[in-house]
């Protein structure tokens, strides 16, 4: 009976260290989860799912995060390219704005990480709707790094580079006297508007064992094709070059926390998170 005691024992012993929980806080970390969130640009889901883990010699791990943000299409919306130009006096021809651009997006990412040496890489891809050429999507890869700052700072630097592919929108400019801005701002077939590279950075800070912050700073910039920041009018895609996002979270459990969330992109946004681990 004691041996059987025993052996229960170490059998529970060993099933508490395979499920130990993940470090919730960090962005490379892979692990199953599920958050929910709502905010000013409306209600978002994300999650993870773990497609493997190998805890032998090269101890990698590798898994897809998806994510849909505004999952109903709600608040204000841009206005969207409908065809055709407008004649304005003292400006010329301006772009018929008179559709609404759809604000919900999706993103996919696929990556893989080695928790030894802290190395990975991953593929990013985002699709949304485009006020002026309508469906886009920004497809990025590159590595990953951790570098460990004291015992309560982490840092991950990530090198992206890829391009921005959107639809043909020919159709529907019309070419008469403003050919010339026509040219400009098409898209002829389904176009590589431009290709593009991301330099970001995320930090983690642990405050207390419950509380930490999580950080992030990105820039992108055109490599050749369209600017990624210049106006529709200039020819550009007339998107954020710079984002800035910030998190503060409280952990409730070692798989539940609540999180606040700030960021500059469009003009300023902000939600609050519920996340749970599996």
């Amino acid at each position: 009976m004691k041996k059987l005691t025993a052996v229960a024992l170490a059998m529970l012993s060993l099933s508490a260290v395979a499920e130990e929980a993940p470090d919730m806080g960090n962005p490379t970390e892979v692990y199953n989860y599920l958050g929910l969130s709502y905010g000013s640009e409306g209600a978002n889901l994300k999650g993870m799912r773990a497609l493997s883990e190998d805890k032998g010699e090269y101890a990698q791990k590798t898994g897809i995060l998806f994510e849909v943000k505004n999952i109903f299409n709600e608040k204000d919306k841009s206005p969207k390219f409908s065809g055709g130009f407008d004649m304005v006096p003292g400006v010329g021809p301006v772009p018929r704005m008179n559709d609404e651009a759809d604000n919900r997006s999706y993103r996919l990412r696929y990556g893989t990480i080695n928790t030894k040496n802290g190395l990975g890489w991953s593929v990013d891809a985002v699709l949304a709707d485009h006020p002026f050429f309508g469906t886009m999507s920004v497809i990025q890869t590159g590595p990953v790094a951790t570098i460990p700052v004291g015992d309560s700072l982490l840092i991950w630097p990530i090198l992206y580079v890829g391009g921005v592919i959107v639809e043909d929108n020919t159709e529907d400019l019309v070419m008469t006297p403003e050919q010339g801005m026509a040219q400009k701002i098409q898209s002829e077939g389904v176009d590589i508007a431009s290709t593009i590279a991301t330099g970001m950075v995320y930090v983690k800070w642990s405050i207390t064992d419950k509380i930490w912050m999580l950080s992030s700073y990105q820039y992108t910039k055109e490599l050749s094709g369209k600017s990624w920041e210049d106006s529709i009018m200039e020819g550009g895609l007339q998107l954020d070059a710079d984002v800035t996002e910030v998190s503060f979270a409280y952990q409730v459990t070692d798989k539940q926390n609540i999180r606040a969330y700030y960021s500059t992109a469009k003009d300023d946004s902000y939600w609050v998170e519920y996340n749970y681990a599996f």
